[in-house]
């Protein structure tokens, strides 16, 4: 080969090599500024990193976004703030309409929780990971799981984190939760009621009771009893055939419903109201609540006379169903059927008569 060649092929690997690094140059730059959908973006700051090397960023105009181990751009920087919570999931914030809302994104920018929140905080207590969610519109609370799925049930009026765990409450309860590593375990239930101006609280402690109870069975029973007092002292059947969900065949009966003596009944108070289980041999777990109602009844007596008798007097209301979803009420009833009526007074005698001969009696004595 002469020399003529020697510089030709010299001077042909220069150009293929400056050719190579320019490539790599650009498929580089390409790497680190642009997204998934190949739209050119820059990554003016680096800000937070994951365990797996997942990078939270902003943009020159302030925006934040997310990039891959590589750089690589997965969710464009549209969003107000960024921070990781669990993996896979970061919490994000997006100004829609005339407000900041907070949700969840996943590391490819899908939305795993709706911007509905003003607020989204995490919690571990006793090894149990979970978020509370403040809703933007009515301040209500919303429980999420360390994967984000709601938890417990729908939205509380209020919550309250404890050193052990936190008491939620509804429009009409309390309920305190105890947080374990295998999650949150409901502790202790109370649900408060009225029937007429008679006001009622029913009380769960019972750990056994409430292993096997949701927070809908536990409102829904106390207030189908209510529902049912209003029937079995009004007789207004309306509320209780579109207020509860009854099994076939069940069966509810009114207060002394057969007394023909009985004028009135009026509910002067609910002295005392409890649930528990019920043994059944269908296969459907059953529960009861029991109230016990303070009455003052109007009646007529042996000689047509108009009497009130005041007396506490036990109802039963029956329910069977493995969850909220299948709830349904079987029975309603006094246990007793008629009142215990007090005994007439025996006369004593009052004419001349009868006088005297008492009076003859002590003086032979």
């Amino acid at each position: 080969m002469n020399k003529r060649m020697k510089f030709l092929f010299a001077l042909l690997f220069i150009v293929i090599a400056a050719l190579a690094v320019a490539i790599a140059r650009f498929f580089s730059d390409t790497g680190q500024n642009t997204n998934a959908d190949g739209t050119k973006t820059a990554i003016y700051h680096r800000l937070d990193k994951d365990g797996s090397g997942n990078l939270i960023f902003q943009d020159n105009s302030g925006f934040y976004g997310i990039a891959d181990s590589n750089d690589r751009i997965t969710v464009s920087p549209e969003w107000r703030e960024l921070s990781f919570a669990e993996p896979g999931i970061c919490i994000a914030e997006k100004h829609i309409g005339s407000k900041d809302l907070l949700g969840c994104i996943s590391y490819e920018g899908d939305v795993i929780v709706p911007f509905i929140y003003k607020n989204i905080e995490r919690h571990e207590i006793n090894n149990c990971v979970f978020y509370a969610a403040t809703v933007y519109s009515d301040n209500s609370t919303v429980i999420y799981d360390s994967h984000f799925s709601p938890y417990l049930r729908g939205a509380w009026k209020s919550c309250e984190v404890t050193s052990d765990g936190l008491v939620l409450k509804s429009d009409n309860g309390t309920y305190m939760y105890y947080a374990a590593p295998n999650g949150l375990t409901l502790n202790r239930a109370s649900f408060s009621g009225c029937v007429s101006s008679s006001e009622y609280t029913l009380d769960i402690t019972s750990k056994l009771l409430l292993s096997k109870l949701s927070v809908p069975m536990i409102e829904t029973m106390a207030e189908n009893a209510g529902t049912y007092l209003r029937y079995a002292f009004f007789e207004d059947s309306e509320p209780l055939v579109n207020n509860i969900r009854s099994a076939d065949k069940a069966e509810f009966f009114t207060l002394f419903q057969n007394e023909k003596r009985i004028v009135t009944k009026r509910l002067m108070g609910i002295t005392d109201i409890f649930l528990y289980s019920v043994r059944s041999d269908d296969g459907v777990p059953h529960y009861a609540v029991a109230v016990t109602a303070d009455t003052l009844i109007s009646y007529h007596d042996d000689d047509n006379n108009l009497c009130n008798l005041r007396d506490n007097y036990k109802a039963v209301i029956e329910f069977k169903g493995h969850s909220s979803a299948d709830l349904e009420a079987v029975s309603g009833k006094f246990l007793l059927d008629a009142p215990e009526y007090p005994k007439p007074e025996t006369e004593q005698p009052t004419d001349t008569a009868a006088v005297n001969n008492v009076e003859n009696g002590r003086k032979t004595n």
